[in-house]
């Protein structure tokens, strides 16, 4: 029974760990496009006047749409991007540490089957290289 416990602790902790790579991906996913959000709107800053009306930008939040000027933008963009590398810093850390368990639950699991394959009698040298005591 034991070892069905500790078996779906492996499991569950896997998951766990596939969960948070997938995030990881989500997260970098994002990043790169808002290094690319950054890149355009500092380019669109380049080619228009900060006095000019063309000087906003046309920004997406979540289900609309709004116009702000670049600057305000840029700073937006920007913020979100220090969120999301701190985010992907800390899925990497609780990565890392679940690895970590994983593998020590695994040598765990490794040294039980280890365990209940030897017999538990104490084996002679003799038995053990086939030498019979006469």
């Amino acid at each position: 029974m034991e070892h069905i416990e500790h078996q779906g602790r492996i499991e569950a902790l896997a998951e766990d760990i596939l969960t948070d790579k997938q995030l990881a991906v989500d997260y970098d996913r994002k990043r790169q496009e808002n290094r690319e959000a950054i890149r355009r709107l500092a380019e669109h800053a380049q080619k228009t006047k900060p006095t000019s009306r063309l000087a906003t930008s046309t920004v997406n939040m979540g289900d609309f749409f709004i116009v702000v000027p670049t600057k305000k933008a840029q700073d937006m963009v920007g913020g979100a991007q220090k969120e999301l590398e701190q985010a992907i810093q800390d899925v990497q850390q609780r990565l890392k540490k679940k690895v970590q368990l994983l593998g020590e639950l695994e040598d765990d699991n490794r040294m039980v089957e280890v365990a209940r394959s030897m017999s538990l009698k104490s084996t002679t040298g003799g038995e053990l290289y086939g030498m019979a005591d006469h």
